[in-house]
Order: C-alpha cells, then sequence, then structure tokens
C-alpha cells in the first residue's frame, strides 16, 4: 500500500529532460567563446579588489524549436506535451520546476500556431533586464530561421510598450493573456538565455553578480538607433524618484554638477524615446548605480562613463556592458552611512564628499579633452 502511494506521487511530480534528448530544431546563432574583463581601475587610478580582472566562459547561443510543447505566461521555463520540464531553460542553477505538481500545467490553452516566448520569470519588469537580457533574445531569435506566428512578450508597464514599437514587433502577434496562463502550442520557440549569475557576499549579505555579456549585444540599439550621435551633453542621472540607493546629498552637489556643464536628468519621469535622443548625445554619463545605466547601449562610441558607489555594493551590470560596448568606464567608491547595518547594501544610500566629487570631475573633463 505504501509501495503505491510513493508511485501515484512520484508519477503525479513534474520531472525534467534534458534538451539534447528531444526532437526538435535547433540553428547555431552565436558560437561558444570567452569573456575577459579586464582590471577596472577607479576614476583615481586605484585599484580595488571588487574590480579585478578574470576570464570565464560564454557558452553557444541557439534558438531552438521544440514540437507540440508547452509555455507558462510570465515564466521562463518551457515544458513537453508529457509535462516534462527541459532542464536546460532556466536562470537558476537547478530548473525550480522540477518536482512540482503536475496539476499546474493542467487546462492548457492549445495555439494551433508556432510561439515565441521571452518571459523571464518577472525579471523584465526592470528596465535593464528588459533592454539587455529579454531583448536581447528577442535579437536572438530574430537572427534565425524561426518565424513565430504569437509572442509571449511582456508589455504591461509603459517603457515596455514604448520599446516594442520602437523596435517594430506587430502588436497583433502579441499574446494577451494572464499570468500563469499554461501554452501548449505547435511549436515553442526558445532563444537561449543570456542571463547568468554568481552568488557572492557583501558586508553579510548575499546576492547575484552577472559574469558575462556576449559582445554582440549592442547590435540590436545600434541597428535600430538612427539618431544623430553628436556626443556634446554631460549628462547626470538622479535618483531621487527612487526607492533606495539614493545620494543623501545630492542637493548639495547638484550645483557643483550644474556649474561644471551636468544636466541633472530624472529618467524615471522621461519618455524611452526622450533618454534614447538624450544618451545618443551624450559625452558623460555619470551617476550612482542604477537601472538608467542601461541606456549607455545608445551613447556615441566616445563616451565617457563613470558610475557611483556605495561603500559596500559594487554590482557589476554595467562596467560589464559598458566594457562589450568598448567604452572607457570609470567608477567612484564613495561612503555609506556606518550606523546602517540592518539592510542589504543594494539598497544603503551615500554619501558625496564634495571636494571628492571636484576631482572626480575635473578627472572627467581632462579625459574628455584627451580623446
Amino acid at each position: 500500500m505504501f509501495k503505491k502511494i510513493v508511485e501515484n506521487l512520484t508519477s503525479s511530480r513534474i520531472k525534467s529532460v534534458s534538451i539534447n534528448d528531444l526532437e526538435m530544431l535547433e540553428e547555431l546563432i552565436y558560437p561558444a567563446t570567452n569573456f575577459y574583463l579586464p582590471d577596472q581601475l577607479d576614476i583615481f587610478d586605484q585599484r580595488n579588489k571588487h574590480f579585478s580582472s578574470y576570464t570565464c566562459a560564454i557558452p553557444s547561443f541557439y534558438v531552438r524549436s521544440i514540437p507540440n510543447a508547452k509555455c507558462i505566461v510570465g515564466k521562463e521555463e518551457i515544458f513537453t506535451s508529457n509535462n516534462e520540464v527541459v532542464a536546460e531553460y532556466t536562470t537558476q542553477k537547478i530548473n525550480p520546476w522540477i518536482g512540482k505538481n503536475k496539476n499546474k500545467l493542467s487546462n492548457s490553452k492549445m495555439l494551433n500556431a508556432s510561439v515565441l516566448n521571452l518571459s523571464l520569470s518577472g525579471l523584465e519588469r526592470n528596465y535593464n533586464h528588459w533592454l539587455i537580457e529579454c531583448l536581447g533574445r528577442f535579437y536572438l531569435s530574430n537572427q534565425s530561421q524561426f518565424k513565430p506566428d504569437f509572442y509571449v512578450l511582456p508589455n504591461e508597464l509603459s517603457f515596455q510598450k514604448e520599446i516594442i514599437g520602437f523596435l517594430g514587433i506587430d502588436r497583433n502577434k502579441i499574446l494577451e493573456l494572464e499570468l500563469n496562463t499554461v501554452i501548449q502550442a505547435n511549436e515553442i520557440i526558445i532563444p537561449s538565455f543570456i542571463n547568468n549569475w554568481k552568488a557572492i557576499n557583501w558586508r553579510g549579505y548575499k546576492h547575484y553578480q552577472k559574469q558575462w555579456l556576449p559582445d554582440w549585444i549592442g547590435n540590436i540599439y545600434r541597428e535600430k538607433n538612427k539618431l544623430k550621435r553628436r556626443g556634446q551633453k554631460k549628462v547626470y542621472i538622479s535618483r531621487l524618484f527612487a526607492n533606495h540607493r539614493k545620494i543623501e546629498n545630492e542637493n548639495e552637489i547638484i550645483n557643483t554638477l550644474k556649474n561644471k556643464g551636468y544636466g541633472i536628468y530624472y529618467l524615471e519621469n522621461m519618455l524611452v524615446k526622450d533618454q534614447i535622443e538624450l544618451f545618443s548625445n551624450a559625452l558623460i554619463v555619470l551617476g550612482s548605480h542604477g537601472a538608467g545605466f542601461s541606456n549607455i547601449v545608445f551613447c556615441p562610441q566616445h563616451t565617457l562613463i563613470c558610475e557611483l558607489f556605495s561603500e559596500y555594493y559594487h554590482d557589476s551590470s554595467f562596467k560589464i556592458l559598458a566594457n562589450v560596448l568598448g567604452f572607457k568606464y570609470y567608477y567612484m567608491i564613495s561612503k555609506t552611512n556606518n550606523k546602517i547595518r540592518k539592510i542589504h547594501p543594494q539598497k544603503e544610500n551615500m554619501y558625496i564628499d564634495l571636494s571628492q566629487l571636484e576631482s572626480v570631475l575635473d578627472v572627467l573633463d581632462s579625459l574628455v579633452c584627451s580623446t
């Protein structure tokens, strides 16, 4: 009796299957390569252990077509018609659907069509993940022979809608279905993931650090961005309206920035097209770490990038992006209120020393003159 219960329980759980064991079509878009990040000196030519060089492997990028497969609106994983999850298609180290109840895949919506699933399990609600990772997969699919009838592509946020228009995606092909709707289609098209991460520790708190980006990531934006790139504006990105990682004495430093010719920009209040125009004409981009730095994909090649970090949090996303795009990248590590120790360093505000900032601005001006 106990054996029967165990068998029934096991048969009701989702098992995994390797992509290599499936009957499918696949197209290699970019072969495997290596990623190298050189030592990153700060704005004063000082070394920091969190910015040292390394080399790591970048996997091959494929676009694959699996017949009679399933996907879930808002989720990144792919399933066979037998409710097996494709083990490799997840941004997690182990596919999180293994062992879940098969009932979660019941009542699927049948589509006599091909469907491209670009969901990232919610990450695409973040401007950076949307622009780099979600649309990077869209770019991969565009390079392939597979042409979907429909897209599973989040488009409820204003910046998502605007960029979809910018890229020329046919809105009639975007499936308007509720989150967690199960779709079974004649063909599910799945590009490889660009998301990657390594678990690290920031002052006792766990965090996830990006390790690489492919060198083709900027192609989609360079091809679509037809604006003239004059590169004459000094851009300061403010986080005044953000929930965290603010500069506590920003009011104090803004006058110094303005005196040095910087415009103060609040990207949350700008349309994407205006952000694109702004960064297309940027000479210098300066600000504290945040998703707004994703817009450097629209910058001219000679733009200087300078990122301001708090004392205990030095996310790698934009130093990697700047490196891949070929920009000169600099950074400054500022001070954090030492009395605050009960929150994740990712959420800590910073304090910018005014004299130190003036030195930063002088260095950036000298670098502009030397280019």
